[in-house]
């Protein structure tokens, strides 16, 4: 199978690209900024699913987020009709298409061409609302609060907490993948409306700066957050993603005296402590028994 991932360089398009790339039965083809109508013309002839994630959401002017968002997506559609193909195409859209601002208008707009085209071809379509999403290879200081909060705490710099009471709507990454990917398994059912992602987390911006904090402070509190909690394992697993390599590793605080020397490494209220410890020959210390 063929697939066409446009906005493949962006943070969702890149993740999707490797998780496709994965796949034996899959034939990846991408389109990124830079390259021409007539190469996407090509591309969106020539495969047999189409993933649109490519838009606009910082540009110079208001204008880029007509072109970028709804007439790129009305021009994939156009093509599709031209040569009577019903390839299933799935568009990632915004929760802002609720808003009244420029960026929503246009994927709202988008939003409209997908399911009108769906309406008079029935080809399949799917449309995702997408809210905040986070996880590897997310720009900071851009769209996502979470990789801001993470690569500034990762490098021991300020962040801002406007509102520690405001609620924001996440979803991981790693999830939206798993989600769009289904699509390629499935019969090719028709869709006239919003697909759901399935799972994700509200959490306040205090709440999701204290938490991050935490993880930042292993290396000195040494206390693991609880990783059975899925929000914090997926916000673990992001956070040391915006670690510089050089900072990976660090020292552990080595206790000695005349019997040898012990040094705590990570701790945790699930499953309690892990130490590394030298006892010199002759030596007996800690007497205690386990059951």
């Amino acid at each position: 199978m063929k697939v066409l991932v446009t906005g493949s360089s962006g943070f969702i398009g890149r993740n999707l690209c490797s998780a496709l790339q994965l796949r034996d039965d899959i034939e990846l083809l991408t389109f990124t900024r830079g390259q021409s109508l007539e190469e996407l013309e090509q591309l969106v002839l020539n495969v047999d699913f189409i993933y649109h994630i490519a838009g606009v959401n910082r540009p110079q002017s208001d204008d880029e987020f007509a072109t970028g968002n709804t007439d790129l997506t009305k021009h994939i559609i156009n093509v599709l009709k031209s040569a009577s193909k019903k390839t299933p195409l799935l568009i990632t859209s915004s929760t802002q298409a609720e808003l009244d601002n420029p960026y929503g208008k246009s994927k709202l707009a988008a939003e409209q061409a997908v399911f009108g085209w769906h309406q008079t071809s029935a080809s399949p379509t799917y449309v995702y609302r997408l809210p905040g999403i986070f996880g590897k290879w997310c720009r900071p200081n851009y769209n996502s609060v979470v990789a801001t909060f993470c690569n500034n705490i990762a490098n021991d710099l300020p962040i801002t907490v406007s509102d520690p009471s405001h609620i924001v709507t996440l979803a991981y990454i790693d999830d939206v993948v798993d989600t769009f990917l289904r699509h390629l398994d499935e019969d090719k059912a028709e869709y006239d409306s919003y697909q759901s992602l399935g799972r994700t987390f509200d959490i306040s911006l205090g709440e999701l700066s204290e938490r991050l904090y935490a993880i930042h402070d292993i290396r000195t509190s040494l206390v693991v957050p609880n990783l059975s909690d899925t929000l914090n394992k997926f916000l673990y697993a992001t956070y040391v993603s915006y670690l510089q390599t050089d900072n990976f590793s660090y020292n552990l605080t080595k206790n000695s005296d005349e019997r040898g020397y012990l040094a705590e490494f990570i701790k945790s209220h699930q499953f309690g402590q892990i130490f590394v410890s030298k006892t010199k020959p002759g030596i007996s210390r800690g007497d205690h028994w386990h059951k």
